[in-house]
């Protein structure tokens, strides 16, 4: 059952003319799983979201840390869908409207070569890490490890974060260290403004989504939603994922009575 003010916000906001519904992927849409290429979304979470797409007026996106061809694929969202993927902590985007292009000059390419092969060495100190390349960034995994062994790995990788020109984001058994600026907050106020909604849903589980939760506002009739454990910046929080279709849910059950 979800909490009552949160079921009160949420069908003051699913009647309001433009609204943006978004969400974290891993921890959130999809539980956590020891292989992070094999994560895939709860049953029914998509179907709900595929049809707040439909729906007039309503925006619906997934925002990840992962890049967006692999939250493509592993959310399983087409182009038919009406779903808009923000990826690399909003440094990629499926929109046009906000794609950043190229996201790196020359110097950030040479910053980026330089910390993979940096991150590789750090990995080779702490061997059962994982490493996850992408557009613009360069992340460490310690999922599954022991405690002793992930605080170790995690903490050497951080320490790259003190470089010049990079910028460390630290994550659940995760650290990402990126050579642009993004992040979902940022992401999720341009795509809010881009399209012209009076709201923005937002559901997340982990550190990164704090910037989301951070910029937005119910004083602007955002939304925000943490999804399990742990300090928060989120004006309201669920227990755990079966709670976030209950939550996709109601919005679509209230819209469509709209």
């Amino acid at each position: 059952m979800l909490p009552p003010d949160l079921i009160a916000r949420l069908r003051a906001v699913a009647d309001l003319p433009r609204v943006v519904l978004a969400t974290d992927f891993d921890g959130t849409l999809a539980p956590f799983v020891e292989d992070p290429m094999a994560a895939a979304p709860i049953e029914g979470a998509l179907d709900l979201l595929r049809a707040a797409a439909r729906f007039e007026g309503v925006t619906v996106a997934l925002v990840s840390g992962r890049d967006v061809d692999t939250l493509r694929r592993l959310s399983t969202v087409t182009a038919e869908c009406g779903i808009d993927l923000i990826g690399s902590h909003g440094a990629q985007s499926s929109r046009d409207d906000l794609a950043a292009g190229d996201l790196l000059d020359d110097a950030a390419r040479t910053r980026l070569a330089d910390l993979d092969a940096a991150l590789v060495a750090v990995q080779g100190r702490h061997p059962q890490a994982r490493i996850e390349r992408k557009p613009a960034a360069v992340a460490l995994h310690t999922r599954g490890l022991s405690p002793d062994v992930a605080t170790a790995a995690l903490a050497d990788a951080s320490a790259l974060g003190e470089r010049d020109g990079v910028h460390a984001l630290a994550g659940k058994s995760v650290v990402e260290l990126g050579v642009v600026q993004a992040n979902k907050g940022l992401a999720l106020q341009a795509l809010k403004a881009a399209v012209g909604a009076d709201a923005v849903i937002y559901l997340g589980d982990d550190v990164t989504d704090e910037h989301a939760f951070t910029r937005l506002s119910a004083a602007r009739n955002d939304v925000t939603i943490k999804v399990g454990e742990g300090e928060t910046a989120a004006a309201h929080r669920v227990p755990a994922i079966e709670d976030v279709v209950a939550v996709l849910a109601l919005f679509v059950g209230e819209r469509g009575r709209r």
